[in-house]
């Protein structure tokens, strides 16, 4: 029996692919999405009609998610793994229509490493190509000194505790995972984080540094004007030349 197809809400997808289109960016596309993690975001867009390249450097990620992808999307959707210190780790030849840097993937390396990870995505975009990126929005974090939250989906329970440090950005994050049996929890993982939050400012100055130009920042992808309510932040960015 192939494995089940794990894809993300709906509204995920769409809300992307609205994004992507006000861009003139259509399905048939070519779509760079880096870091991918378990793929269900690019089998969603894969479905939409865009052709996506999705990588990751989780390998045993990109192992399960090639063996999971629908006959019917075989043809457009390609899963690669690549080391962290190389990603996207693609052929110097690869160029995009739009490169999807998503799921808050700055801010987890020292910044060096960061200007270098962008930099090496501007070699990868076409000449009127786009980066569009999604960042928690440190103006939220800060005015919401809640150090815990409770997320529930189907039998899983997700307890999250975090702590926010205002004057370095600097965000905690821990998570304690259960599946409710009966009327019982049953503990199954754990995972932490720590990042750092980026300022609009510190965002584009990175950007400038390894080849891209910002060109906007919202709240959300409905690109709303940014307040301290909106706990994600879109980024847009093209080549600087």
């Amino acid at each position: 029996m192939p494995a089940p197809v794990v894809r993300p809400p709906l509204e995920d997808v769409e809300s992307t692919r609205m994004f992507l289109r006000e861009e003139r960016i259509a399905p048939g596309a070519h779509l760079l999405d880096v870091p991918c993690g378990i793929g269900r975001r690019a089998v969603g867009l894969a479905e939409a009609g865009f052709d996506v390249t999705a990588v990751d450097p989780n390998e045993m990620a990109i192992h399960a998610a090639k063996e999971r992808i629908p006959a019917s999307i075989a043809d457009r959707l390609h899963f690669a793994a690549a080391p962290p210190d190389v990603l996207p780790g693609l052929a110097a030849g690869s160029r995009f229509d739009a490169i999807l840097c998503l799921d808050h993937a700055l801010g987890r390396r020292p910044m060096a490493e960061e200007v270098a990870f962008l930099g090496r995505l501007a070699t990868h975009v076409s000449p009127a190509g786009r980066l569009i990126l999604d960042l928690l929005n440190r103006d939220f974090f800060a005015s919401r000194p809640r150090p815990f939250a409770f997320h529930s989906i189907g039998s899983l329970e997700e307890h999250e505790f975090r702590s926010f440090e205002p004057a370095t950005g600097v965000l905690r994050l821990e998570w304690k995972f259960y599946e409710r049996v009966g009327q019982d929890l049953k503990h199954r993982t754990d995972s932490s984080a720590e990042l750092i939050l980026l300022t609009p400012r510190d965002l584009a100055a990175i950007l400038e540094q390894s080849g891209w130009r910002m060109v906007g920042v919202w709240g959300g992808w409905r690109r709303e004007a940014v307040t301290a309510d909106h706990r994600k932040l879109i980024v847009l960015a093209t080549p600087a030349g």
